[in-house]
């Protein structure tokens, strides 16, 4: 089912003679190629006909090849499928597209810490989950019991963390048929979620299949793809040091 954006990212796309034309992300999946029935048609005989799609996961949006002649690019690395940020610099053929996101869009990021002054008073205006002097905040750790991965554990510090074989994953599988994406876990404050992606694989958390999504707490024991992995939960603080 496609899904639509209120306020819609938006790509920015430069044609090889320097020619600029702007095209809002209005739903998803979104299609670029050199077919007229795309979302974003391309005349470029370096692009493939249905080059490379838009899809979007839970709150975050990602480029994907379809298997394209020529293959796409982000920040001028091949790519299968790769998370998209803000000002990100997408190539397809000779075409150079920027994405951009919009304020208020699913993408949007954290908006950095301001310094805002008034007089004689300067008050700090912070985005920050965690506040001075609030109980530190919690990071979530994945600590891998058993199967093949890139490494025995992973702080889990971004909003999305992917579990798969593909390059921007943050949890490796290494194994020799490892699926790109297996599953994926968000950071919501202190809140973590574990969810399926469009692959489908099936995730057990203490030994129980979830539906869709599950949220995790300390100590849960998680099965994806032939791993087995252990949540836990740790200060901030204690773990940046």
């Amino acid at each position: 089912m496609s899904q639509h954006h209120p306020t819609p990212p938006l790509l920015l796309v430069r044609a090889p003679h320097g020619s600029t034309r702007e095209c809002e992300i209005i739903r998803t999946p979104f299609t670029i190629g050199r077919k007229q029935d795309n979302d974003l048609c391309l005349e470029d005989p370096a692009v493939s006909a249905h080059h490379a799609r838009i899809v979007q996961i839970q709150e975050v949006l990602f480029l994907e090849d379809l298997k394209s002649t020529n293959g796409s690019f982000v920040n001028e690395q091949p790519i299968d499928r790769r998370q998209l940020r803000d000002a990100d610099a997408l190539r397809f053929g000779t075409h150079r597209v920027i994405f951009r996101e919009r304020p208020g869009s699913a993408t949007e990021p954290a908006i950095a810490d301001e310094v805002l002054v008034t007089d004689k008073t300067m008050v700090i205006a912070s985005t920050s989950t965690c506040e001075t002097p609030a109980p530190a905040c919690k990071v979530g750790i994945v600590e891998i019991l058993s199967g093949q991965t890139g490494q025995s554990h992973y702080p889990l510090t971004r909003q999305v963390s992917l579990i798969g074989a593909q390059d921007d994953a943050v949890i490796t599988l290494t194994g020799w048929f490892a699926p790109k994406t297996a599953a994926m876990i968000s950071r919501r404050g202190d809140a973590y979620m574990v969810s399926q992606t469009e692959s489908g694989k099936r995730i057990l958390v203490n030994g129980r299949p979830i539906q869709r999504e599950h949220a995790l707490r300390h100590g849960d024991v998680v099965e994806v793809a032939g791993i087995t992995m252990r949540f836990v939960l740790r200060d901030e603080r204690s773990h940046a040091a």
